[in-house]
């Protein structure tokens, strides 16, 4: 329908604006006096460096992450079914699933045991390893058999000999060298990612380069348009604040302008593409296995993927930044700025242009209130209302905190009301609390549509183990998810802990089998070992035992 199409042309013209603005506004560093300069500082210290952050004062979540690549770790995660309201889940109460898995960061070995919970005990469970280039592989409930894989020197001639997949892989035209790489690159990627060496994306180190080698905000900044205004006050930190006005106008051609320089920068940067290009390399080898009984199929290089993707990217951005030229229209806003320098309010309005010759723009109003707490946007309230004609969509949204250094207590709403051909409303809100000093936890959210709730989630527990960034242990009692009021519901209970390795990561025990020298009557030794020991455990789950 015609609103659908222009409310889905408002919204892209709505990310565009709130692009431009978070992006020039979160990393433009300014200091002065006059009205710009204030209105610009305002906006970039609602996030400054050092501000109180309750999840990291109380749990060290920085710390964790840098733990995770760089420090040997032990990790876990167990959850099972107490009860469902579903007769046939429910006869599985007391399965579920147990994951633990060791990280030897200093001698790059890693394991990980999963096992299947039935009736509150290990059913069958999957016993993995990895180190000196070896995989490991074993399901002792259904075969005593450790499976072997080698990566080391010589998988090529290994793979060509073997005596079950190399024919494998010659009755299917896949050439052993090109598998042998494959599973080679699949190997070095393991073992970066196990040491911390993996290439990843580094999105402050990307917005570092932008701002230090990109003239998008510069100009950006200097088209802005800035005056003072009349003065408000405002609740921040449950006291009234006089606060400073001032009235604000962003061009269409400084956004537009600040887009296209923009994606020029991330399309030529280096750095990023040499991360993209690494990304593609295991992608190629895979194509090339997938295709390898097409003859005379030509598959691109790691290289032409990247430029055929980089290319095809241009256009749509070209595209987009075409279609956002004919659209969008100045941005006006009225801010606010408290005695501190910090940003108080904005309220604002603009409007999109209808791609039909007769249709009516769709109008924008938008506002946001910070009200303090801990940190500027612990409370805080944002409002956006899109009208066209007799249609109209209103959001609101309303987040609410206190921390006061033992417990953090957070609650946040969300709702979108649509008027119109279509009237509807949806609703989400999420509430939760922590007391570091009993440990206990307790998270509440649902989502609604027109009062009915669609689908609710509450888990309590208590974090009863803790040392900030090294080691955790988490409880959890209950999870109790239900869907369409008390229609149904799942409850689960579980742990999960991350603590430093205390142990020594060594290879899996057991009559070793290589999966490559193996011949057919091996494996079919196996076969016959893994359905006489699955009709066994089919039995004890039938008899419960």
């Amino acid at each position: 329908m015609e609103m659908t199409k222009k409310m889905k042309m408002a919204a892209v013209g709505a990310a565009a604006v709130a692009v431009v603005g978070g992006g020039v506004f979160a990393y433009t560093r300014l200091a002065g006096g006059d009205p710009k300069e204030t209105v610009i500082q305002a906006f970039e210290n609602v996030y400054t460096e050092g501000q109180t952050d309750p999840m990291e004062e109380l749990f060290g979540l920085s710390e964790f992450a840098k733990a995770r690549v760089s420090a040997s770790q032990n990790s876990g995660l167990m959850l099972k079914l107490d009860s469902c309201s579903e007769p046939a889940v429910n006869t599985y109460a007391g399965s579920g699933l147990r994951i633990d898995a060791k990280n030897d960061v200093e001698n790059n070995k890693v394991s990980a045991n999963m096992g299947i919970i039935y009736n509150g005990m290990d059913l069958v469970n999957l016993d993995l390893y990895y180190g000196d280039n070896t995989v490991m592989a074993a399901v002792p409930e259904l075969s005593p058999k450790v499976f072997t894989l080698d990566f080391g020197e010589g998988l090529e001639e290994r793979l060509k000999n073997s005596p079950m997949l190399g024919s494998a892989l010659e009755q299917s035209g896949v050439d052993a060298s090109v598998m042998a790489e494959y599973m080679e690159l699949l190997a070095e990627q393991a073992r970066q990612t196990q040491e911390g060496q993996a290439t990843s994306f580094d999105l402050k180190a990307l917005m570092k380069r932008y701002r230090e080698g990109c003239k998008a905000e510069d100009d950006f900044k200097a088209a802005l348009t800035v005056e003072k205004g009349e003065k408000a006050s405002f609740t921040i930190d449950g006291k009234e604040q006089a606060c400073r006005g001032y009235e604000v106008t962003v061009s269409k051609e400084a956004m537009i302008n600040f887009l296209r320089t923009s994606s020029d920068f991330f399309l030529q940067d280096e750095v990023l593409k040499k991360d993209f290009l690494k990304r593609l390399e295991l992608s190629v080898k895979l194509s090339q296995l997938a295709g390898a009984q097409m003859e005379g199929q030509d598959f691109p290089t790691a290289q032409e993927m990247q430029e055929q993707t980089y290319e095809e990217a241009r256009t749509e951005i070209d595209g987009m930044i075409a279609f956002l030229d004919s659209s969008l229209n100045d941005v006006s806003m009225t801010v606010y700025v408290d005695k501190e320098g910090c940003l108080a309010s904005v309220k604002g309005t603009t409007s999109f242009n209808s791609t039909g010759s007769e249709a009516e723009p769709v109008q924008l109003q938008f506002g946001c209130e910070l009200k303090g707490g801990a940190y500027p946007t612990q409370n805080m309230s944002a409002q956006a209302v899109l009208e066209n004609g007799a249609a109209s969509v209103q959001i609101e949204a309303v987040k609410e905190g206190a921390y006061d250094g033992k417990e953090l207590t957070s609650g946040f709403e969300l709702s979108i009301e649509n008027q119109g051909e279509i009237a509807e409303k949806w609703d989400i809100t999420l509430d939760s609390s922590y007391n570091s000093e009993g440990g206990g936890f307790d998270v509440q959210a649902a989502a609604a549509q027109d009062g009915m709730e669609l689908l609710g989630f509450s888990a309590q527990g208590v974090v009863d183990e803790l040392e900030k960034g090294k080691n955790i242990h988490l409880t959890l009692d209950s999870l109790d998810v239900s869907a369409m009021g008390d229609t149904g519901n799942a409850v689960l209970s579980g742990e999960y802990y991350i603590r430093p390795l205390t142990e020594e990561v060594v290879p899996l025990e057991g009559d070793t089998m290589d999966v490559l020298a193996a011949g057919e009557e091996e494996w079919n030794s196996v076969l016959m070992e893994v359905l006489f020991s699955f009709i066994s455990l089919s039995g004890q789950m039938d008899t419960g035992n």
